[in-house]
């Protein structure tokens, strides 16, 4: 994944979570829009854990050499 998609998708897993729980103290606990709150959080917070995950495990991972455009002759 590249920097810049890396970090587009760690915002929007942030402005997600953020946003899903927000509203959740404001919903009575047995409605409808409750329970698709909280399947929202729940499947934020898994998109949020990959996209932080997918990053790490990407930091780690040794990077190629670019090929030397020069050869050497003898």
């Amino acid at each position: 994944m590249a920097p810049v998609v890396g970090r587009i998708a760690f915002n929007i897993g942030v402005l997600l979570v953020v946003l899903s729980l927000a509203v959740l103290p404001f919903l009575p606990r047995g409605s409808a829009e409750f329970v698709v709150d909280v399947i929202a959080f729940v499947l934020s917070s898994v998109f949020l854990a990959l996209v932080v995950w997918d990053v790490r495990r990407q930091t780690r991972l040794p990077r190629r050499k670019p090929p030397d455009s020069r050869e050497e002759e003898d």
